[in-house]
């Protein structure tokens, strides 16, 4: 720190040693002791601090830069969104628009006879044929959906 090696250690400890006198030379020693921790201490502290506030810096520039790749995650995920809105709307109109022929033609039942010997299910005498119906796929109306990502 300060470059002071031994030899010019000890030309300043017997001119302390001359000027001061035995007497107060140790007391001296003592106070430039306390002083000199006192100003490694104060220094040590600026120091961490300084290496403190640079990494929240740091912290609050990755956290700013998170942010705005949440955020910008967010617009898509909104256009998307928007888009999906957008073809179901479509497809809504191209169903409503369809005649009722089209869709009777949809709708098909399908008659499923099923006959299972006896040995198999127990205390069945006769199996009634089963009737399956296909649904048409009715899409629900939604109201319109906003994506919010909490941070």
């Amino acid at each position: 720190m300060l470059d002071v090696g031994f030899g010019e250690l000890f030309c300043f400890g017997i001119i302390a040693l001359l000027v001061l006198g035995p007497d107060k030379l140790p007391v001296a020693a003592r106070f430039a002791g306390r002083w000199y921790a006192r100003a490694k201490r104060y220094i040590s502290n600026i120091q961490n601090e300084i290496d403190r506030e640079l990494k929240l810096s740091e912290f609050r520039k990755e956290m700013q830069d998170e942010l705005d790749r949440l955020h910008s995650l967010e617009q898509s995920m909104q256009a998307r969104l928007k888009e999906i809105e957008k073809a179901s709307q479509e497809q809504r109109i191209h169903l409503a628009e369809q005649p009722e022929a089209a869709c009777a033609s949809q709708l098909k039942t399908t008659y499923i006879l099923c006959h299972v010997p006896q040995h198999v299910v127990p205390f069945c005498s006769h199996q009634q044929p089963r009737r399956c119906e296909r649904q048409n796929d009715v899409i629900p109306q939604h109201s319109s959906v906003e994506l919010k990502i909490a941070v």
